[in-house]
Formats: structure tokens, C-alpha cells, sequence
């Protein structure tokens, strides 16, 4: 079933110039795993690397959770709904863009709102909340912040590019203090920051900072696992005492500190880039804000689950349940790239408090809603088994048993139909790719040869070195072992490659992104299955190499529907570009403007760092829709509002429940306003009470348990009116 929303007049008018360029985000296709079980939120593009925070984004009451994913550069909000989570693209629009190397969410001013700290360019800047409504908004307060030295000099609070500082009101007198490992690099102590704002003009505030202790805790971080008490030198554990000027700070390091046994005593939990643990100081000398630390264990948060990465694993305090307990959160504090070997499907790891201590209670937080394949997904579509609507696949680079990077392909049947997709998993090794060694790899199914028939391109890493193989397709079947190796075309390591008839041969040319951002056109001057690429511009649209749009990635298709080519063009800005008619372009280009339901207009979007393009008419329309795997393992959906247009007034009442009758019990519910649901049986009893359902976000509500019957499926909208829907469960 086709879903339309009507657009107002004044809406069409204003757009219509610009309205080819105009997407919003649609999250309403059901993904399940090979279990059957249905991700609540799919489409959110996956985790690596994250920082947690949690603020009241939408005036509620209740704490939401925002994460930095360092690999893409997002920041990913998730509401607090019905005792759980709920994926929301449109609030990372109302967040600061000049987030970069931490992310750090406490109420400095007391005013009850979390405010934001990040790196600047001079060291810490800090965002005040200034929300009063249901939208977040923020003012830049301070470039940096300065504090005063031990020698009474007044210096910027610098922080290393990849340090996580630790930040909370420690003394307990209003304020929020600072600790971080020592800037210079000649000593890998931890310095207190003392902040002094309520002793001097008695309001919190972040200008009154003062350094009170150069070594807090007496412990200087020498190696992996090597650590110099009170005063003592560092030792390698080879005989070797290391020179000042040689101390441990060349990588990144981070900070908790917490009364984890609640006896009154701080205990400090820090990690270093190069390392794989965390390391625990438990056992403190003294109480109070100056501990004196002499032993440590890296069996930390427990014993039978120690977190362990083989990089920098960063741990963090957050209430996700809103039960007044604080649990620990660690995940890499790294970006992932074309060789980093962590496990970025399980690297959100959530510990529980227990009696005992902490207790392991999964690996994959948030992660597990999501469609998860680890770093650098590129997705593709084709009717793979001929039942006429498209299936997804899912090209991803993941660690083996050995902890070598690998990639494969999944493959997701759609189980639905053109016009509604739903995708289940089928496997995670498709065509046994695995076996050919790639890493870092891209697909594109493609007519190459131009027989009829869908063929697939892969390019990736071998032995560090970028290939690309061209697979053909015999009578609908693939033989990897007779796989071609493209050898002219110069694709260095950290380009992508897209191959699309720009040139009018009507066989497939060649497009090179370039890691410094230029785009290089090889025309296809050969035929069939004997394709040769020759170099004829090595700027083509005018698109060269350009520091700000590095890391450049494109795709061909029409996306406006007038019958000529179009490039998008994704790189490190994060903003999409898009070049009208490529045969007549000269270099002009527009940027695409995503639709926001929570301000009801069309705006330039941050879409992250190194997102992998395609496009797919997956609802049976002439408009394809955008559609990006990520650096961080996922899959996001945009459609073009021509095809899915937003209604300005939203004065049209949507309530869908699907599928109906449901063998499952499991039913689907789409709806363009926010909702409460209620479910009552045939006899009038009440099932399910007052569930709130945001506008246009997929939501699924669980009634296997129930017995066969009919069944009256509820939504109030926030007018009071009510609609209901009878459904059948088998």
C-alpha cells in the first residue's frame, strides 16, 4: 500500500524549483535478522565508536540519550519512550555542528539542563543549553577555557586531539571540575582543575578554574599495563627507567572517576589509544578529592567480562533505564578506518550494577535495533531471486577468529512486495565472497556488458592495495573463481570507484573519488565483457582535490525524473552535493536539503563523514530513493519528496496496522502524527494501554501471546480525536 501525504499549496510553490533535491528520511521498512526478530529501529546507520550523554532533548522530564559516533561525526539522538529508546534523525539537526573529538553533555550553571562541551580549536568549548520548548537550543558561551597555572598565569585548558577529559562537580561544592592527563606530553600525570566559581562569585560558572594538584592520585601512566606510584620512575619492565621527555602521552588517554564500591572513596578508570584494557585504580590510601592510588587491575568493570579492545576502550557513566543508577558504558574512543581491527558490531558494551559489582548485560547496546555489519557498509539492490521487487545487499568489513579485517556480503531477501519492502536476512556470506580476501569493499550490481542481465562490480583492499573485479552474470549465476581484475585504471588505496554511462557509449564509464576529494572520469572505450578505461579528465565536474571535501564518493542515477543523469557526490563535510544532467553540467552543483518534521521545513544536512551512496526506485515510483551505508556499519533511507511528498499542515490522519490478518501476531504501525496506541480485545478487554508512537517512525507492537480472534487496534491523535483499526490475528 502506497502511502501519500498532501502537500499545501504555498508548500508546493515555494519548493517547486528546488523540490528534485528535496529528501526526508523514511525508517518504515521492517528488517528482520534469520531469527525473524524485528529490529525497532533499523534504518539509524549503526554505532563504532560512541560517547554517551544523556539530556532532556524534548522538554519532557525524561533523559534521552545522545551518541557521538566518532567514525561518522554524528550525533545520534535516541527519546526515552515507553520504557525504552527511539531512534530520532530529526533532533541531531537542533544539536551544535562544531562537535569534534569528545562530547561531553553536564550542567555547568545549575539551571537543571545539560550543556554541552567538545574541543575547540584553543581547547574546550562549551554550549549553554537555552532550551525552553520541545526543541533544543544552544548558545556558544566560550571559545576556551582558561585557567590559572601553578605559577599564576592565566592558560587555555588544552586538550589532546584524542584525550576524553573527565568532567563533574568532584568536591562537591556546585561546580563543575576538570581532569585530564597533562597536555605538554613531558609527563603522563593527571592534573586537577579546580573549579572555583562558587568560592568567588558564588555561581556556577566555567571562567574560574585553577590548577590545585599537578599529579592527583600519585600515579603516572608509563605503558600498557606499567604504571609509576608516588613519585617512583617509570619502568618499562625491561630494565629500562624512561626519560621524562619520553613518558607515555603520544597517544590519546582517558578519565573516569567514581565511587564504584560506594565506601566514600574515589576510583579512578583510565585507558590509553594504544592499549587494549581498561585499568581500575581501586584501592585508594585516602578518602576525599585527593586519593593516593599504589595498585590497579585490568579485570575491570568484572572479572568474567573484562572490557577489552584491542584500542583505546573508553568508559562512561550514564542512567539509560532512568532508575537513579548509574550504569557503565565502554566502546573504543577511536574512528574506525581501512585497518583498524576492532569488533564494531559488538563494541557498545553495557554493564549493569549488581550486588557483586558490574555485570555484563550485552555487547551491542543500540546496536542490536540496528541494521550492524561493523565498518563500511555499502549497500546495493537487485531482484536477486525474480519475484519483482528488489533485494538488498549489504557489502561489510568486519574481524575474523584471527582478528584480521575481512569482508563479505549479506544478502536480505524483500519479503514484501515493490511497492512495500521488508527485508530479511537470508545470509551473511553471499556467493561465499569471504573466500576472495577483500577488505574495505564496495558493491554495484550493474549491467557491465550489456547482455540484459545484472552483473556485480567489487572493489576493496587486498594486501593493501585497492582492486576492482567485475563478476558476471551466466544464466543467473555467479562464479567468483572467474572473477575480472580492472588493471587500467589507477584506483590508489582510500578511493571509491562508481561505474555509470556518463559519456553516451551506453557501456559503463568509470568514476574515481579520489581520497584528497577530486573525481577522475575514465571513459569505457571498450565492449562486452572486454571493458578498457581511459583516463580523459581527471577533474570531471570541475570536482578536484579539496582538504574540506576529501574522502569523496559518488553515484549516478536520475534522481529528478526528467530523463538525464544526475551525480551526488558524499564526502568528509557531510553534506551532499548534487550535479544536475552530468552530460551538460559544467560544474554547478546544489546541496540536498533534507525535510525536518520538527520544523516543518527543508534544510542543508550534516549526513556524517564517509557514507557509501546508491539508489533504488524500492517503492515501485519513477523517484529513486537515497540510500547510504556508513562508516559505522549501518543503512540509512531518503526518499524523494516527489515520490513521498510531507504535508506542511499534517492535517491528513494516518494510522496504518499491518500486516492484517498477522499469522505472527506481530503488527507494523505507520502514522504521520503522534499517537497513543491502545489494544482491546473482542469482549472489551483492555490489552495494551496508551502507547506512545512518534510520527512517522516504524514502531511494532508484540501480540503472539494472544489467542486467535479478533482485535481492536486503537490510536488517539493529539487533537483527541480517535481512530481505530480491527485486525485479525491467525
Amino acid at each position: 500500500m502506497r502511502i501519500l501525504f498532501i502537500l499545501s499549496f504555498l508548500l508546493v510553490n515555494s519548493i517547486s524549483a528546488i523540490a528534485q533535491w528535496n529528501f526526508q528520511s523514511f525508517e518504515g521498512i521492517p528488517v528482520r535478522d534469520q531469527d525473524s526478530q524485528q529490529k525497532l529501529f533499523p534504518w539509524a546507520g549503526g554505532l563504532n565508536g560512541v560517547q554517551y550523554s544523556q539530556v532532556d532533548l524534548n522538554n519532557d522530564g525524561l533523559k534521552d540519550i545522545v551518541a557521538f559516533d566518532r567514525s561518522s561525526g554524528r550525533k545520534m539522538c535516541f527519546l526515552r519512550r515507553n520504557n525504552g529508546y527511539e531512534y530520532s534523525l530529526a533532533y541531531e539537526a537542533y544539536l551544535p555542528q562544531q562537535i569534534s573529538n569528545f562530547l561531553i553533555m553536564k550542567d555547568y550553571n545549575q539551571d537543571g539542563k545539560n550543556d554541552i562541551f567538545t574541543a575547540g580549536n584553543l581547547g574546550i568549548t562549551v554550549f549553554k543549553n537555552t532550551s525552553t520548548g520541545i526543541l533544543p537550543t544552544w548558545e556558544k558561551v566560550i571559545d576556551f577555557i582558561p585557567y590559572e597555572s601553578l605559577s599564576g598565569n592565566t592558560v587555555n585548558l588544552q586538550v589532546n586531539f584524542n584525550d576524553y577529559p573527565f568532567i563533574a562537580d568532584i568536591d562537591g561544592d556546585g561546580d563543575l571540575d576538570i581532569f585530564n592527563f597533562n597536555f605538554s606530553g613531558l609527563e603522563s600525570k593527571i592534573i586537577f582543575y579546580k573549579n572555583e566559581s562558587i568560592e568567588t562569585t558564588g555561581t556556577a560558572d566555567i571562567n574560574n578554574y585553577r590548577i590545585v594538584n599537578n599529579n592527583w592520585g600519585e600515579v603516572e601512566d608509563c605503558d600498557c599495563g606499567v604504571f609509576a606510584f608516588s613519585g617512583e620512575e617509570c619502568n618499562t619492565g625491561l630494565g629500562l627507567s624512561l626519560a621524562r621527555a619520553q613518558a607515555r602521552h603520544a597517544g590519546g588517554k582517558s578519565i573516569l572517576i567514581h565511587d564504584v564500591d560506594e565506601d566514600g572513596s574515589f576510583e579512578l578508570i583510565t585507558s590509553h589509544e594504544e592499549c587494549k584494557e581498561l585499568y581500575a585504580f581501586l584501592n585508594s590510601q585516602t578518602t576525599g578529592t585527593s586519593p593516593i592510588y599504589n595498585s590497579f587491575t585490568s579485570s575491570f568493570p568484572s572479572a568474567e567480562n573484562p572490557a577489552n579492545f584491542n584500542f583505546y576502550p573508553n568508559s562512561m557513566l550514564i542512567d539509560y533505564n532512568l532508575d537513579g543508577t548509574d550504569e557503565l558504558i565502554v566502546s573504543p574512543n577511536l574512528e574506525a578506518n581501512f585497518g583498524t581491527p576492532v569488533d564494531f558490531v559488538n563494541s557498545n558494551w553495557l554493564y549493569e550494577v549488581n550486588a557483586d559489582g558490574y555485570e555484563l548485560t550485552t555487547k551491542s547496546f543500540l546496536q542490536e535495533e540496528m541494521i550492524e555489519w561493523g565498518a563500511l557498509t555499502s549497500p546495493a539492490f537487485y531482484d536477486y531471486d525474480a519475484d519483482g521487487d528488489l533485494d538488498l545487499f549489504i557489502a561489510y568489513t568486519h574481524l575474523n577468529e584471527a582478528e584480521n579485517l575481512y569482508s563479505a556480503i549479506a544478502y536480505y531477501e524483500n519479503t514484501g512486495n515493490a511497492e512495500n519492502p521488508s527485508f530479511q536476512l537470508v545470509t551473511d556470506n553471499f556467493l561465499n565472497i569471504r573466500s576472495i580476501g577483500m577488505a574495505n569493499m564496495v558493491m554495484q550490481w550493474l549491467d557491465i556488458d550489456q547482455d540484459g542481465a545484472i552483473d556485480l562490480s567489487l572493489q576493496g583492499t587486498i594486501d593493501n592495495s585497492n582492486r576492482l573485479f567485475f563478476l558476471y552474470n551466466n544464466g543467473g549465476s555467479f562464479n567468483i573463481s572467474e572473477r575480472q581484475l580492472i588493471t587500467d585504471a589507477a584506483i590508489g588505496f582510500g578511493f571509491s570507484v562508481h561505474l555509470a554511462d556518463v559519456t553516451g557509449s551506453t557501456s559503463p564509464d568509470l568514476l574515481v573519488g579520489k581520497s584528497s576529494g577530486g573525481l577522475i572520469l575514465y571513459e569505457n572505450v571498450g565492449s562486452g565483457r572486454n571493458p578498457s578505461f581511459n583516463q580523459v579528465n581527471n577533474q570531471y565536474l570541475g570536482i578536484s582535490d579539496d582538504f574540506f571535501r576529501s574522502a569523496l564518493n559518488v553515484y549516478v542515477d536520475d534522481l529528478n525524473n526528467d530523463g538525464n543523469k544526475d551525480l551526488i557526490a558524499s564526502d568528509l563535510s557531510g553534506r551532499m552535493r548534487i550535479y544536475n544532467d552530468v552530460k551538460n553540467n559544467e560544474g554547478d552543483f546544489d546541496t540536498l536539503q533534507l525535510y525536518n518534521p520538527l520544523s516543518s521545513g527543508f534544510e542543508a544536512f550534516d549526513f556524517g563523514k564517509r557514507n557509501i551512496l546508491t539508489t533504488a526506485r524500492l517503492f515501485n515510483d519513477d523517484y529513486p530513493s537515497l540510500v547510504m551505508g556508513s562508516i559505522s556499519g549501518g543503512v540509512r533511507v531518503f526518499r524523494n519528496i516527489e515520490e513521498f511528498p510531507v504535508s506542511e499542515t499534517a492535517d491528513e490522519k494516518i494510522f496504518i496496522v499491518y500486516p492484517n490478518p498477522s499469522a505472527s501476531g506481530i503488527l507494523n504501525i505507520t502514522n504521520n502524527q503522534n499517537i497513543s496506541v491502545s489494544v482491546t480485545s473482542a469482549d472489551g478487554k483492555r490489552i495494551l494501554n496508551n502507547i506512545f508512537v512518534s510520527a512517522n517512525q516504524p514502531q511494532t507492537i508484540d501480540l503472539s501471546t494472544l489467542a486467535s480472534g479478533l482485535y481492536f487496534v486503537g490510536a488517539r491523535f493529539s487533537d483527541g480525536s480517535r481512530v481505530v483499526r480491527k485486525v485479525i490475528i491467525k
